[in-house]
């Protein structure tokens, strides 16, 4: 991730959790009343928010580890001639790596706001060419020796309104329900940015390539919270831009949150972002069909 880019992004969430935890230290007290009310045989009360203060408005945000490495076919052109199509793994790209990630969302009533960041880095990884290959106008012959560096950066954006919300079978002696239902539509903005460096270690020849993508995509996200504490969730979208810098794409993940008190949470999961990239024609076309995926875990910090 280039210096510019995660600045920015790490004062914005310093800004929204200090403020969270601000709003937090207004709301009442944790939750579990669902569980401790029936030990106590004392009826909950339900909390009363302070005077002026705006219930509707929930800040989520969700730091997050992947365990993902990068997969698929590249063609890098340069010297005036066409690329080779390469599998990253004959570059030893494609080992999986515990990378940064997170997901920052704005809720009000039946809207949503969402960013989600993606990140990737690995340095200097040699290979032994099995056959010819060009990339980026470097040649390697079979037994040369490919030293290949990546960084990647992947930001969705997303707006989502809630077009189902059916609560099934209330609790007894709690506020909430046994088990709850959403569905969300959702559009939005993907962004991809990375680059190559590669060097042929025995004939010196250096080269590199730096791109970037953008594409809008449209989907749904369904949850299913139980005893609210427990959710399972489910999203899908596919996004396409086919002018010019031409993405395509393909987004599922899968979720499971704990969150046994009102501010806090965990949770594990899987996504997979499937794509393909392109720009150029000829002996300058540029192409990348593949994928970023594998499991997260990691915290929820709800405001």
């Amino acid at each position: 991730m280039t210096g510019h880019l995660r600045s920015p992004i790490l004062a914005l969430l310093a800004v929204l959790v200090a403020s969270g935890i601000a709003n937090a230290q207004e709301q009442p007290p944790l939750r579990f009343a669902h569980l401790v009310a029936p030990i106590q045989g004392e009826q909950p009360v339900a909390p009363v928010p302070p005077e002026g203060h705006a219930t509707n408005w929930h800040i989520q945000f969700e730091p997050m580890i992947r365990y993902i490495g990068p997969a698929g076919e590249i063609r890098i052109p340069g010297g005036g001639s066409a690329g080779t199509k390469v599998d990253l793994e004959d570059l030893d790209l494609n080992s999986p790596r515990l990378m940064p990630g997170f997901d920052l969302s704005v809720r009000n009533g039946d809207w949503r706001v969402n960013a989600i960041g993606l990140f990737y880095d690995i340095d200097d990884r040699v290979a032994i060419a099995e056959e010819n290959f060009s990339m980026g106008g470097i040649d390697f012959a079979p037994f040369e020796r490919s030293s290949v560096s990546h960084t990647y950066t992947q930001l969705d954006f997303r707006v989502a309104r809630t077009i189902m919300d059916r609560p099934l079978s209330p609790i007894s002696d709690a506020d909430g329900h046994k088990a709850r239902f959403r569905l969300d539509a959702e559009v939005g903005l993907r962004y991809y940015d990375f680059d190559f460096e590669f060097e042929n270690l025995d004939t010196g020849g250096r080269g590199s390539d730096s791109r970037t993508f953008f594409e809008p995509h449209a989907g749904f996200k369904a949850a299913f919270n139980i005893y609210e504490d427990i959710t399972i969730d489910l999203y899908t979208n596919f996004g396409a831009w086919p002018f010019d810098a031409q993405a395509y794409s393909w987004d599922i993940g899968v979720g499971f949150q704990w969150r046994p008190v009102d501010h806090f949470g965990v949770q594990i999961g899987y996504r997979s972002t499937i794509f393909g990239l392109s720009e150029g024609s000829g002996v300058n076309e540029f192409e990348w069909n593949g994928s970023y995926q594998g499991l997260y875990a990691g915290l929820q910090l709800r405001f």
